[in-house]
């Protein structure tokens, strides 16, 4: 008996000092690669994605705060940039190239007939306050913005019914084709609440399922503070700061000054000041911005005519503009940009040709044409002067009007006081208005209107996108305007930077990424 207690004994002892050697071993190993990968400048923890910073991290906007932290009904973009996505959810949600992608829903399916959306959601989701988030708050959600008409009900157009069969699933029946409806629901009409927080006051407490909660809001910063109960991926840092400024003198000094890690958004020249500084980069994406040169079609204006559209954009060297233009992304030629649903380059369906322009010139006399008033703001004026010197190789008087603002050339167009204006059309799917003969830009035509209405017909994807270039292409092709250039958003981003979004910034800031290293 003792004889064999103390074989045991000696069993354990000898597993023991085994343990011990691959523990140290083991340790040794890790140390070791720790060591490497330090002095190869890399960062052993990234490799461990479940880990987050403690870091804070401050931004700083150009413009003003909301007015209110309630994105149920304030106006403007402003509350979507600080909330949607970071705090509130939606139902589908876009990636930074503005394709659909999951969010509450994971999955969905559209019937041949496109009338049937069928969401299959995630499971074990949660709002920040701990209450379960489930099919019943999909549906009682959507009841209420259309009720109550907040803000992007009117994109919910025609349903007929909302249920929700079991917890994780909603199906939603129209009465007609709704070729944007996912768009509208990653937008702030998808948008999930909790039906438990009913009474909540949201312009005093936001109720969301996001990676973020919101700690503080003022006239000047909104804080943001990590959800550590995120159902999702955790955000990487756990607090972003949204400091706003009113002018870009007083965002690029702040910059400057180490206050903020980021600053957006900025002129093509403040952004290039900025990466001239030490541990500060520039950079830059894609907005829906389309720089154009507005046509007023209306009866009294030269521009109601066809012809007199079409050769002054022979005339005019749209390639070359863009070219010169240090805000431009791409060349455009079309009322939808790049990353608008039914885009398509149509830069080469008037290509620079000053001599077909003078041809077509010829046909009318020399005094058919009265001088036309060109209206620029003063930040393109050296593209107005451009734009001006084309139009008077075609034996055209042109009176250029420089104005101080964007909005007093809106102010004028509204008005319809102008003959050519350089605009920009800023809006996700703006290109309708070409079917308005009421609109600023009084353009009325059957086929572009019947294309437009044929594209809203269509019961999927892939037709809506065909038809809306289909559109896109007859209004070009009509010479309703003169499209110059998509615009780049310029950003100021401190070196340390990781993570951070670059398009749709002005919109769209989705802030669960962004780290300072």
């Amino acid at each position: 008996m003792e004889e064999e207690n103390g074989r045991e004994t000696k069993l354990k002892a000898e597993i023991t000092r085994w343990l011990v050697f691959f523990g140290v071993a083991i340790m040794l190993s890790v140390m070791t690669w720790l060591g490497w990968s330090l002095t190869n400048r890399k960062n052993p923890i990234a490799s461990f994605t479940t880990l987050v910073s403690d870091s804070s991290v401050a931004i700083g906007i150009q413009g003003s705060a909301p007015e209110s932290p309630d994105i149920r009904s304030e106006q403007g973009t402003a509350i979507e940039q600080a909330l949607l996505e970071n705090v509130y959810e939606t139902l589908v949600s876009r990636s930074e190239t503005n394709k659909l992608q999951p969010s509450i829903a994971k999955s969905w399916r559209i019937s041949d007939d496109g009338l049937t959306y069928t969401f299959t959601l995630n499971t074990n989701m949660t709002f920040a306050n701990g209450h379960k988030l489930d099919s019943s708050d999909v549906v009682w959600s959507l009841q209420n913005v259309i009720n109550n008409n907040y803000v992007g009900a009117d994109q919910l157009g025609n349903l007929k019914e909302i249920t929700n069969p079991d917890g994780n699933t909603v199906v939603i029946a129209l009465n007609q084709p709704n070729p944007r409806l996912l768009r509208a629901l990653s937008g702030r009409a998808g948008i999930v609440y909790d039906e438990e927080e009913s009474k909540a006051n949201y312009s005093k407490k936001a109720v969301g399922s996001g990676p973020f909660t919101v700690a503080s809001t003022s006239k000047s910063q909104i804080v943001l503070q990590r959800n550590d109960s995120y159902w999702g991926t955790k955000a990487a840092a756990s607090q972003v700061i949204l400091y706003y400024y009113s002018s870009e003198d007083s965002l690029v000094s702040a910059m400057e000054a180490k206050k903020i890690s980021m600053a957006l958004p900025l002129s093509a020249s403040a952004a290039d000041e900025l990466n001239q500084q030490s541990g500060i980069n520039s950079d830059n994406g894609i907005s829906f911005d389309k720089v154009m040169l507005a046509f007023n079609n209306g009866a009294e204006s030269p521009f109601s005519d066809e012809q007199i559209r079409k050769m002054t954009r022979y005339a005019i060297d749209a390639q070359f503009i863009a070219k010169d233009a240090p805000d431009a992304y791409s060349p455009l030629g079309g009322p939808i940009s790049p990353l608008e649903d039914g885009y398509e380059d149509l830069s080469e369906l008037f290509p620079y040709n000053l001599e077909q322009g003078q041809q077509m010139r010829s046909y009318f006399g020399a005094s058919y044409i009265a001088d036309i008033d060109l209206l620029v703001p003063k930040k393109y004026e050296q593209i107005g002067n451009t734009v001006k010197s084309a139009i008077e190789q075609l034996n055209i008087g042109v009176n250029l009007e420089v104005l101080d603002s964007a909005a007093q050339i809106t102010e004028r167009m509204n008005a319809g006081t102008y003959n050519i204006a350089l605009t920009t059309m800023s809006g996700e799917n703006d290109a309708s208005v070409f079917t308005d003969g009421q609109s600023m830009f009084h353009f009325e035509n059957g086929d572009a209107q019947q294309a437009y209405a044929y594209a809203m017909a269509a019961t999927n994807d892939s037709d809506y996108q065909d038809r809306m270039r289909t559109y896109a292409r007859t209004v070009s092709e009509n010479a309703a305007s003169d499209w110059l250039y998509t615009r780049k958003n310029f950003i100021a981003v401190s070196d340390q930077l990781q993570g951070y979004p670059k398009n749709l910034t002005d919109r769209l800031l989705p802030l669960s990424r962004i780290k300072l290293h």
